[in-house]
């Protein structure tokens, strides 16, 4: 099972230096989650390319400022947002990364996007629930946070299912999938069908269920009966111009 866990926070329009101080809060606060979180490196961008310790502060913008140029060389009428931000992985060595579950970490402020990402997170972390978890909360610590979600994806029958693409309620909605988090406080009797309901900050953590089984239908129902609770109070963000 691989899984995508994605928080909002408001557009920045930062340069490359900026990226890397709004990166290293992140760094912060994912570090004292787990020891493969403390330290990151600067995702290559080619095969010649070395990984660059994002301690390193100087080569690690130095490379935040080569990618910056790249993309508006190629979007110039993108240059007024900003830096794109930069990708981080948790392993210095192709053997090391894929030991320490593939994790990638994106940073965009001029998305307003922080994504962390973990390949079959169940034969590295376990159990993973926990794992994903202490994760949001560790992220959604962050006042800006407004809505996280965790995708989830998994190979049913030969065939890779998404959460998000085949098993969400609404086309016109965000999904929140296994858990979340939104910035409004909730309680359990407003939905009644999640696994946990958590108080955290000004907003609540949500945990639909125990476990994201794609091949469980009942797993599935759950998450979705969630998403519709949470749409019926408000806090299903809409996506696209759709009420």
């Amino acid at each position: 099972m691989n899984i995508t866990l994605t928080s909002s926070i408001p557009v920045m329009h930062l340069d490359a230096e900026g990226a890397y101080r709004e990166a290293a809060g992140w760094i912060d606060r994912l570090s004292s989650v787990h020891p493969h979180f403390e330290e990151w490196w600067v995702l290559p961008g080619g095969p010649k390319d070395h990984h660059v310790g994002f301690r390193d502060a100087t080569a690690t913008v130095s490379s935040i400022h080569k990618a910056d140029e790249e993309f508006h060389r190629e979007f110039p009428g993108a240059h007024a947002l900003g830096s794109t931000g930069l990708v981080l992985t948790n392993g210095r060595t192709e053997q090391l990364w894929k030991e320490r579950g593939k994790v990638a970490l994106v940073v965009q402020p001029a998305s307003g996007d922080v994504t962390l990402a973990i390949y079959r997170i169940e034969a590295v972390y376990q159990p993973p629930g926990q794992m994903v978890w202490s994760i949001l909360k560790a992220l959604s610590s962050d006042p800006r946070v407004t809505y996280a979600r965790t995708n989830v994806q998994a190979l049913i029958a030969g065939r890779l299912v998404t959460y998000s693409i085949d098993c969400s309620v609404y086309p016109h909605r965000d999904f929140l999938g296994w858990m979340g988090y939104v910035d409004q406080p909730v309680d359990e009797s407003q939905i009644p069908d999640a696994a946990r309901v958590e108080r955290h900050g000004r907003g609540t953590l949500i945990m639909a269920a125990e476990d994201a089984d794609l091949f469980n239908a009942h797993s599935v129902e759950r998450m979705n009966r969630v998403e519709i609770s949470l749409a019926e109070l408000g806090l299903l963000p809409v996506i696209g111009s759709s009420p």
